[in-house]
């Protein structure tokens, strides 16, 4: 079996910077797929650019604010899905508050966003993990049938590696009978999904410097099994405010290292082919989980 690779920048629409960097990324084909944060501030500029250069888009399915004080806004305006501020910013918020058919009613909302904007939708990823199970939730449960309402592929992969990779350690067997039934959930409802999944876990003390998240990614594309992987990045210019950029400056090393085309590079040394989701079920692999 060959090896595919998709290369993924999520968060299109963050804000302006975001937006930015990943039109220029996809214009440029050094990124095969990105992901539409639709209850984003800059959403709305992402999804004209994806509209006009006529980008496949994913729904990057969102059910939290990423920050406290700055909340974003739920679309379809269902009650159990904010405090009255916006978006719960923590995983505990969700699994207290949120209802399943308020879910289900959010996720159409943020597909009929881009929709109406012209947007061509080509798979549904997840924000923040919130619909992987971690909190306790069946909120994986709404997203597949959101899949199949819609006949999307879904980012989930069928390897458990990349928990493994997440941890730093072996998975829990709790945690490996809660994937294996996130997987055959998925694969009875006939949704494509994928064989692996890699995104860098790691804050930037850890990190350090951009050669050593370029390694790690490097390492990823060398190390890719059979069948198709997805590596999720989150390409960004800096922010305005230079002085605040902490965190933020992981975003700016990956949109340096995609830039770069060094993942491309090596992908075509590794002969591992490069693929969109919008390819995803001409080249998925059985429906077989591991």
């Amino acid at each position: 079996m060959s090896r595919y690779l998709i290369i993924n920048a999520d968060d299109f629409g963050y804000n302006p910077e975001q937006t930015r960097a990943i039109d220029e990324l996809y214009s440029k084909g050094l990124i095969s797929s990105t992901s539409l944060m639709s209850v984003a501030p800059d959403a709305k500029a992402a999804a004209e650019i994806a509209n006009k250069k006529n980008f496949p888009v994913g729904i990057h399915l969102t059910l939290n604010s990423d920050s406290e004080t700055s909340r974003w806004q739920s679309l379809s305006g269902a009650k159990s899905l904010s405090d009255g501020r916006g978006l719960y910013s923590d995983q505990l918020g969700l699994a207290l508050h949120l209802r399943r058919k308020d879910v289900a009613a959010e996720l159409e909302a943020q597909y009929k966003f881009a929709e109406n904007a012209g947007c061509v939708i080509d798979h549904a990823d997840n924000h923040s993990a919130t619909m992987y199970g971690i909190n306790g939730r069946r909120f994986y449960i709404d997203a597949y049938d959101f899949c199949q309402r819609h006949s999307l592929p879904y980012r989930y992969p069928k390897s458990a590696d990349f928990i493994e990779r997440q941890l730093g350690r072996k998975v829990p067997s709790p945690i490996m009978m809660l994937h294996r039934k996130m997987v055959n959930e998925g694969l009875k409802r006939n949704i494509v999904l994928l064989d692996d999944l890699v995104f860098n876990p790691w804050n930037m003390q850890r990190i350090g410097n951009k050669d050593v998240l370029l390694k790690y990614y490097l390492d990823a594309v060398e190390n890719c099994r059979e069948g198709i992987t997805e590596i999720f990045l989150h390409p960004s210019y800096p922010l305005d405010n230079t002085e605040a950029q902490g965190e933020w400056t992981k975003r700016i090393f990956e949109f340096e290292i995609l830039k770069s085309g060094a993942l491309l590079e090596k992908a075509k040394k590794e002969n591992v082919k490069v693929i969109s989701w919008s390819q995803i079920k001409e080249y998925a692999s059985d429906r077989s989980a591991d």
